[in-house]
Formats: C-alpha cells, sequence, structure tokens
C-alpha cells in the first residue's frame, strides 16, 4: 500500500473517529467506521499480523452485560473509540515511509 494512500486514509479515520464521540454508541456509522478501520488494517498490515491482534484485542476487550444501563454503554463505547484512536494514531507513526533517493549534484532521482 502506497505509504501517502495509507496516511490519508488513517488521517479520515482519526476524523471520523472524533465525529463519532457525538453519535449514538454502536450506530450504523460506527459499524461501518470500524470495517473500514479492520479492512484498512487487513490490507495494510496482513489479517494474521500484530497490528490486526490490537485491534482484535480492543473489540474483545470489554464486554458490557446485556442489562448495561445507558450510561455504562456510553462510557464502554467512548473508551473503545479512544482506543481505537489510540491505536490509529501508532499506525499513522509507524507507516513506513517511502525511501525516495536523490542525487546531489541535480536535485533529481539517482539513474538506476
Amino acid at each position: 500500500m502506497d505509504p501517502q494512500h495509507a496516511r490519508r486514509h488513517l488521517d479520515e479515520l482519526h476524523a471520523t473517529a472524533a465525529w463519532l464521540r457525538t453519535a449514538t454508541p454502536d450506530g450504523p456509522r460506527y459499524k461501518l467506521w470500524l470495517g473500514d478501520l479492520v479492512e484498512f488494517t487487513r490490507v495494510a498490515f496482513g489479517l494474521d499480523s500484530p497490528q490486526m491482534a490490537r485491534v482484535r484485542e480492543v473489540l474483545t476487550g470489554s464486554r458490557l452485560p446485556p442489562d448495561a444501563g445507558e450510561t455504562d454503554r456510553v462510557r464502554d463505547y467512548l473508551a473503545r473509540l479512544d482506543r481505537l484512536t489510540a491505536l490509529i494514531d501508532d499506525f499513522a507513526r509507524n507507516f513506513p515511509d517511502p525511501l525516495a533517493l536523490v542525487d546531489p549534484t541535480t536535485n533529481g532521482p539517482e539513474p538506476p
């Protein structure tokens, strides 16, 4: 995956996560966003990657009982968004940058 494309996609995921904080917990937009995050992680890092394991860990880490109150549901949702946003930020920080070799005498790419 092209690093610039990946970084733009991570920026979009991050921005949407900020908006999702104002939405209903676990609503349809959150589920679409989460699917996008999982798909990005699969494509960029692989299904069996440490990054995907971290996403799975966040998603399986907290399970509220079915009779949990609205306050607990909102608190859990916001905490999960915070953890996923932290992962997105970590992915962006550690995504490899493209290596461009420049010939200092011409300020252009080095010949092959």
